[in-house]
């Protein structure tokens, strides 16, 4: 028989008793509250979330799930979720519900609806304590206007590559090591590359780069990569065929979805561009460099006006001293030797406005030969530290040039030679025939045909690269004020462009220097040159004699007056108009001076021909006969003589007119 238990063993009973009591109504209220707060998370969800049987009847659906089907709680509860969404009689043959019930296992698809819209449905199933499935939940995320984004992402990602397959730019993208990560079309056609052949090296190992620019592109990808934003800047590319480009660069730092940023660098070919502003400096600069030959033209002709003016003064007076004594007179070759001195002054005059390029050429046939013999002789006369070798062609053809400018081109050379061997030394002369095949590779085109080629080669100093590529230009010249104007190369390049030649320059520091002068050659033949008879032809008709230089008129006036001529004068344009106006019969020649203030030659030429349209007329300058000169003559006016001229050279020219009928 049991033992009844005693008072104090019920009384820890029924405490125990209420302990579990208290602890069961506790457990009920947790697993309220718990379902309570379930209900209202899942409510708060956007996704569309519904518990389903293995029937698929719907057993709950959150809050979301009713607004999507537009029906209340109670109407979508018992009823199954293929008639309340899709609206079929039947279950969707791709659902993720039955599928997970089926397999046990979550399943994904996405899917759209016929009204455009696309949806993300997640299955999974649910067990029971025993593991069978008693059910399905359906996670349902409507992703439309992700699916727009992606589309739109994708169509503009494909159409950025389109743009970047066929730009005419060369676009190219870089790793954060520098590294190439691609490289479009134009990149390849410019670089004369493949994809192929630089994609993974490094930029500046593929030989594009010219040699210049790799530290500016490697101090311009340090900045960019650090996300300092810089302006475009210009490299130099080298191709595959050694051509040079010019190219902007255009660098931007690109990041996407939290990889490592790396560089697009779009390219642009400004070659053209640099090039026209090459040609627009170089174009400058030589408007520039006319400027300052026009200003030293200038002075060059006033120079040689008024050097010629006080020459005409000399051998004026000279001529009148000569025109009274025969050559037995004491006097006689002193003057004679005056007279010369006064033409080797006109010369100095004539070789200084060669410098300026003020033309005075008188083309003639030569034999460079000849006149390479001539020069070099007289020119090595007083160079005794000088050696000279001449290897003359035989049977060289004849140029065409001015006698006079071609002598003052060769001693500009030879004296250049001499400075270039203060020591002595060996100076080489050689011609020989040529055609313009055999001056290929120049870097200029000759003109086709027939030369002559001199060169002139010393053994002296020789020049770096940096003089050679000078040595031409005006006003250069590595001697000191004293020794050097710069000039002398300068006019003799000038000569030789202005014969239709070349002149070429070939020089290495230390071992010497070598001039190549090419001029074209002509068929005209060498006409001999008689002495002329001296002779004073005299006269006893009336001259006008124009001219603004006292020391020229009243020397002129005399010579004339001797050789039985009646002089009338006028000092400038207006007093010549003036006088002849009053009597134009009583005067049968006047003889004009281009060069005058106020109305100058050409101006006073026109005002007497109107007066009388048979005036005869002979032009007289310390200038040229060419420019201004010849423009006159080509109006109609009778003829020209250079200043200075001695008194047989002018008594030829009057009479030249005066008797032509």
């Amino acid at each position: 028989m049991p033992k009844k238990p005693t008072y104090e063993e019920l009384e820890r009973r029924v405490k125990e008793l209420e302990k579990v009591a208290d602890e069961r109504r506790r457990t009920s209220k947790v697993f309220l509250a718990s379902d309570q707060e379930k209900e209202a998370i899942l409510n708060s969800l956007m996704e569309h979330v519904i518990y389903q049987d293995t029937e698929m009847r719907i057993l709950w659906a959150n809050r979301a799930a009713c607004e999507s089907a537009n029906l209340p709680y109670e109407e979508i509860v018992g009823h199954y979720c293929y008639e309340i969404w899709p609206k079929r009689s039947d279950p969707c043959s791709d659902c993720p519900v039955i599928k997970a019930m089926e397999m046990g296992q979550p399943q994904v698809i996405e899917k759209s609806t016929p009204d455009g819209r696309y949806w993300f449905i997640r299955g999974y199933p649910l067990r029971d304590r025993n593991g069978d499935i008693v059910g399905g939940i359906e996670v349902t995320l409507e992703i439309t206007e992700l699916k727009q984004t992606e589309e739109a992402v994708r169509k503009s990602e494909h159409k950025y590559s389109a743009l970047v397959q066929e730009s005419p730019d060369a676009i190219i993208s870089l790793a954060n090591t520098g590294n190439l990560l691609s490289f479009n079309p134009a990149a390849e056609r410019i670089s004369g590359l493949s994809s192929e052949e630089v994609i993974g090296k490094h930029f500046t190992k593929i030989g594009v780069l010219a040699k210049q620019s790799i530290p500016k592109a490697l101090k311009e990808f340090a900045l960019v990569i650090t996300g300092t934003k810089r302006p475009p800047f210009e490299l130099t590319i080298m191709n595959k065929d050694k051509s040079y480009f010019f190219m902007e660069a255009n660098p931007r730092l690109i990041k996407h979805k939290g990889e490592k940023a790396w560089i697009q660098v779009t390219l642009r070919d400004i070659t053209d561009r640099k090039l026209a502003e090459g040609e627009k400096k170089k174009l400058e600069a030589q408007l520039q460099q006319a400027h300052k030959m026009e200003a030293i033209g200038t002075l060059a002709s006033g120079f040689a006006h008024n050097f010629n003016n006080l020459l005409m003064g000399i051998i004026a007076n000279t001529s009148i001293m000569l025109f009274d004594i025969d050559s037995n007179h004491q006097h006689y070759k002193y003057l004679k030797n005056i007279e010369k001195l006064v033409k080797s002054g006109s010369k100095v005059a004539i070789q200084f406005t060669g410098y300026a390029r003020v033309k005075r050429y008188e083309f003639k046939p030569i034999n460079m030969n000849q006149l390479l013999k001539e020069t070099s002789d007289t020119f090595g006369m007083g160079k005794k530290k000088i050696r000279l070798h001449q290897n003359i062609a035989e049977k060289l053809h004849i140029i065409e040039a001015d006698k006079e400018q071609l002598e003052q081109a060769l001693l500009n050379l030879y004296i250049n030679a001499v400075d270039a061997m203060p020591e002595g030394g060996d100076l080489f002369f050689k011609t020989m025939n040529v055609t313009d095949q055999d001056m290929i590779g120049k870097t200029y085109k000759p003109k086709p045909g027939k030369y002559v080629l001199l060169t002139v080669r010393d053994t002296g100093i020789g020049m770096d690269k940096k003089t050679k590529e000078r040595v031409f230009e005006p006003f250069f010249t590595t001697k000191d004020f004293i020794q050097g104007t710069g000039l002398g190369l300068s006019s003799t390049y000038n000569i030789m462009k202005d014969h239709g030649g070349y002149i070429d320059v070939d020089s290495e520091k230390g071992v010497g220097t070598t001039f190549s002068i090419y001029l074209p050659t002509t068929e005209k033949g060498i006409k001999e040159e008689k002495e002329p008879i001296v002779e004073i032809l005299k006269g006893k008709e009336t001259i006008l004699l124009v001219d603004d230089e006292n020391a020229v008129i009243e020397g002129c006036r005399e010579v004339l007056e001797k050789m039985g001529y009646i002089v009338s004068i006028a000092k400038n344009g207006r007093e010549a108009i003036e006088i002849y106006r009053k009597s134009p019969e009583k005067v049968d020649l006047v003889i004009l001076d281009i060069i005058m203030p106020g109305m100058g030659g050409g101006e006073t030429y026109n005002r007497l021909k109107e007066i009388n349209p048979d005036i005869k007329v002979l032009l007289t300058s310390g200038n040229s006969i060419n420019g201004q000169a010849n423009e006159i003559l080509e109006r109609g006016c009778n003829g020209f003589i250079q200043k200075p001229f001695n008194m047989e050279d002018l008594s030829r020219n009057m009479r030249g007119i005066l008797d032509k009928k």
